[in-house]
């Protein structure tokens, strides 16, 4: 028997809230997170007592691929544990993953959900992300951070970063989708057939609409400017894969006739041409080094001291070799004027003093003396003594000063073997260790729990120049799944990414491609499934988006 109008009512008015606390927790806490999911759970539960449909719900769930998949995939980790040492690892493993089997199943079962309830969990989702920018911002404003990754308060800066970018397409889905009222359509277009489905990128006259449509404008560029400043190289690539994604995706599909094509095309076009014009601008002078004339070279200090140029051991800053104009006694007696910090020790943050001093005043066209010292001002000095390091990325923070930052750190590396610190350099060392752990165990892995022994172990089978505190796994998803698998679960992995959307036309939707298009590259920089933030992500999306979409 049915049950009552307003039971099923209430029910579905709690699964729709359990799925806007996830949406909320996604950003803002990782606490809520974790309750939204036991609130599914029971609202699925109270869901079986009164509707007596538990077979029901179990036959949706088993016809429903993308769910068998997911679930699959979290029962391989429980599998890895019949060849893993490290179980203590093994179930933290399993209990980061556990959204990856809660929420595909929770959904698959459920009754779909309408579309007004849909766009409601999408907007709490976009406004729980805007709030959480909105701390960003303001750290970012009273400069309330060490480091610009800090400024993400609630969970990883790369994971915010791939939350924005896909706000970003959903609003811009919502623009393209959303219909221009009647009384806001122009008179002139009212005598054409089928006029009311007219849609137009700027709102025509009606005041409600034109509101809604500045603040998505609005919110569009306020994500953008976020993704800017957190200088994640993962997130401009992602957020320039999904401009271009969305672009040949209108090209091919976006039925408007050949001038909207062709405007399309131009578009494309256009913004390659302007990433390729900005990308030349900004990297050339980063790896033109100026060229050095040592017979021309001063040797004395305004002091009279002797000044020691070293193009060989020293890094380049900028284009400049740190070690031209270097006086290592005035640097030492005169940094000791302007600050407590010893010119021998640390900064802050842990990192060489004296080496950042040098870099700051190579930044600043400054030479490494008393005078050049003396030159800094109040702020300088405590940038310095916070481990700032090229004054240049501190004062105009973004895309150029996350490329300086990542070619000084690769010159490291290449030059002198020191990956230590250089979040490029280090990449690569994982990279080794992991390829090195997949041709020791390639065909089923190291298990659940041994993946952190294994890449500890290999460090040092490698001979790493990595540091202890540097020693980290893959860093690069597909990889930590073929260590903890091996290549038959990578493969599996890559069926269960890949299968669901090419195997129903319904998935290749806009949402789903953009999130598929999210996903598959943030796995090449970042572990995004090794954190809760990351599954979590992962799972409610795919969940809703691929899950939901079911075959009838």
């Amino acid at each position: 028997m049915a049950p009552k109008m307003p039971i099923r009512f209430t029910l579905t008015q709690a699964f729709v809230l359990g799925l806007m606390m996830m949406a909320v927790g996604l950003t803002l806490s990782p606490f809520l997170m974790s309750l939204s999911q036991f609130w599914l759970v029971i609202v699925w539960v109270v869901d079986c007592f009164y509707t007596k449909t538990i077979h029901n719900k179990l036959s949706r769930f088993w016809h429903n691929k993308p769910a068998v998949l997911l679930v699959a995939f979290y029962l391989m980790h429980i599998v890895g544990l019949l060849y893993t040492s490290d179980f203590q690892y093994a179930l933290k493993d399993l209990r980061v993953k556990l959204p990856i089997l809660v929420l595909p199943f929770i959904l698959s079962s459920m009754p779909m959900l309408e579309r007004k309830h849909f766009n409601q969990v999408m907007f709490v989702y976009v406004l729980s992300v805007f709030v959480a920018t909105l701390f960003s911002g303001l750290a970012y404003w009273r400069h309330d951070y060490e480091d610009i990754r800090e400024i993400s308060h609630f969970i990883s800066h790369i994971r915010f970063c791939l939350n924005i970018v896909f706000c970003i397409a959903i609003i811009f889905w919502y623009i393209a989708t959303t219909k221009v009222p009647e009384p806001a359509i122009a008179e002139s277009s009212r005598n054409i057939e089928g006029s009311a489905k007219v849609r137009f990128p700027v709102p025509a006259f009606n005041t409600r609409f034109a509101l809604n449509r500045y603040l998505q404008y609005f919110m569009v560029f306020w994500f953008v400017w976020q993704i800017y400043i957190f200088e994640s190289l993962s997130g401009y690539a992602v957020l320039a894969a999904v401009v271009a994604v969305s672009l040949l995706y209108a090209f091919l599909r976006w039925q408007k006739g050949r001038g909207w094509r062709i405007g399309i095309g131009v578009g494309i076009l256009v913004v390659l041409t302007v990433g390729i014009i900005l990308s030349v601008r900004w990297v050339k002078p980063l790896v033109e080094i100026k060229p050095v004339d040592f017979s021309t070279l001063e040797k004395k200090t305004a002091l009279g001291n002797d000044y020691w140029h070293d193009t060989i051991h020293n890094p380049v800053e900028d284009g400049q070799y740190v070690g031209l104009y270097y006086c290592r006694k005035e640097l030492q007696e005169t940094w000791s004027q302007r600050s407590e910090l010893p010119f021998e020790g640390e900064t802050l943050n842990g990192e060489n003093l004296e080496a950042t001093l040098a870099r700051y005043l190579t930044s600043k066209d400054l030479r490494k003396d008393a005078e050049g010292v003396l030159s800094l001002t109040d702020e300088d000095i405590r940038n310095i003594e916070q481990g700032v390091a090229n004054y240049n990325n501190w004062k105009h923070p973004g895309l150029r000063a996350r490329l300086s930052s990542t070619l000084f750190e690769y010159n490291l590396y290449r030059r002198y073997n020191n990956p230590n610190g250089g979040s490029l350099s280090q990449r690569i060392e994982y990279t080794r260790a992991a390829l090195y752990l997949i041709r020791q165990h390639p065909w089923f892995g190291v298990g659940t729990g041994d993946v952190p022994q294994a890449f500890s172990r290999t460090y040092d089978e490698i001979h790493s120049p990595l540091r202890e505190e540097f020693r980290f796994r893959a860093h690069n998803q597909y990889l930590t799944i073929a260590v903890a698998f091996g290549l038959m679960g990578l493969a599996f992995f890559l069926v269960l990414l890949l299968w669901p959307y090419f195997s129903s036309r319904k998935r290749r939707a806009y949402l789903c491609t953009i999130f598929l298009c999210i996903i598959l590259l943030s796995m090449f920089p970042e572990d995004t499934l090794e954190t809760q933030a990351g599954a979590s992500l992962f799972a409610f999306f795919e969940s809703l988006l691929l899950v939901m979409e079911r075959d009838e």
